[in-house]
């Protein structure tokens, strides 16, 4: 028996199609290899889809009001540069407080079109900037379109788990969820 549910929206707000290519390579419906076990009976994908910054808050309510997907959840990929991280910081967080349920992560990119005196060293880069993007709750930071491998996998386990919450009674989600749970016979 095979379960298919409509896919998840995977929003992708970046200036340039690089990490939206990436995206759909390894999230998307061209996903050939996203899960570990490709013989699985439960097929679920997301809907990669390039959008502005701007617009991320309302593409995520449009897509809550008229969900047909698992739980209303979503994910989204934010694009971080020197230029833009303030901006983008206020987003994750504004997204975080108003759609809890959307998993958010961020592609932190090197060679946008900042000055080079804007762009700030290696060393702010990896501990500053990382530290202030995982307290405002990503789930992930990417430095380049390769680490969506592992985005794939945080998706994956994600829609596998809302789905077995959806379709499994209480008891049975329990048992799953819950380690110390009593085993029923």
């Amino acid at each position: 028996m095979e379960f298919r549910l409509n896919p998840v929206p995977f929003y992708v707000a970046a200036t340039n199609r690089r990490w939206f290519n990436a995206a759909r390579r390894f999230v998307g419906a061209f996903a050939h290899a996203a899960a570990d076990d490709p013989t699985a009976q439960t097929t679920m994908t997301c809907d990669v889809r390039a959008v502005d910054a701007s617009y991320v808050r309302s593409a995520i309510a449009t897509a809550n009001q008229t969900a047909n997907h698992a739980n209303g959840q979503g994910f989204v990929l934010w694009e971080m540069n020197a230029a833009n991280s303030s901006a983008v910081s206020l987003s994750i967080a504004q997204v975080a407080v108003s759609h809890h349920d959307v998993l958010q992560f961020v592609a932190i990119d090197r060679s946008a079109g900042a000055p080079p005196a804007a762009t700030p060293p290696v060393g702010t880069w990896s501990y500053q900037l990382r530290l202030m993007i995982q307290e405002l709750g990503v789930a992930m930071i990417a430095d380049r379109p390769e680490d969506l491998v592992q985005v794939a996998r945080i998706v994956q386990q994600r829609l596998l788990l809302s789905h077995d919450k959806k379709v499994l009674p209480l008891s049975q989600s329990e048992r799953i969820t819950s380690p110390s749970a009593p085993k029923v016979p």
